[in-house]
């Protein structure tokens, strides 16, 4: 709909929000490395900068594939497939950060809602079963000194919490959607309106014109 951004027009906002995300995120973890011993020892130069190509290997793909020349259209489920990729990578990135005690966690909450405001309450949903999945393989390849619960209620509690706020997120969402619908409806109709009272105008200035 003219006015109204398309999924494809959503996916490229998003890689250029990713862009912006590659650059905090990396920015923040060598800065962690040199402040935090913990994280220096699990996260060598190495594996960072490996971390930082792998973030941007992906994000150019999806920019060349939703910038081809002729790109109006994209597959439904490319967006989940992005979503997912996006997902592994924070998994990754907190995984290597020191697990449950990961300063990156909050990373999984700011992807919900950013993610949950574009696409809506079953977006919403997928996010929060994907981070159940991953986070729990995160915890189960966390070595046993690193599986301390970092907060009360222990992991349970983060898991629970992600899912409120999924819930919560999604339904807002759908609220802020169904208006825009509404809203399109209203400007459609106005739209109409005035097409056919610009005929009418026009019939009538003719009919003036030529008198029978």
């Amino acid at each position: 709909m003219e006015g109204w951004e398309s999924e494809r027009d959503s996916e490229r906002a998003k890689v250029t929000a990713r862009w912006f995300a590659i650059v905090v995120l990396l920015s923040a973890l060598f800065w962690i490395r040199g402040h935090d011993p913990i994280v220096a020892a699990h996260v060598s130069r190495l594996t960072a900068w490996e971390l930082a190509l792998a973030g941007v290997l992906m994000t150019l793909a999806e920019a060349i594939y939703l910038w081809k020349p002729g790109r109006v259209q994209i597959p439904r489920w490319l967006k989940y497939v992005t979503v997912f990729c996006d997902m592994v990578f924070i998994s990754v990135l907190i995984s290597l950060t020191g697990y449950t005690h990961s300063p990156f966690f909050f990373v999984y909450f700011v992807f919900l809602i950013s993610n949950c405001l574009r696409y809506g309450l079953l977006m919403s949903l997928f996010v929060a079963a994907v981070f159940n999945v991953l986070y729990v393989v995160v915890l189960g390849f966390a070595p046993e000194t690193e599986r301390q619960a970092s907060v009360l209620g222990g992991e349970g509690l983060k898991i629970v919490a992600f899912w409120g706020v999924a819930l919560y997120g999604g339904a807002i969402s759908a609220r802020i959607r169904r208006q825009g619908n509404q809203l399109r409806v209203y400007e459609e109709t106005i739209r109409e309106q005035r097409a056919q009272l610009a005929q009418h105008n026009q019939s009538s200035l003719s009919a003036e014109e030529n008198p029978s």
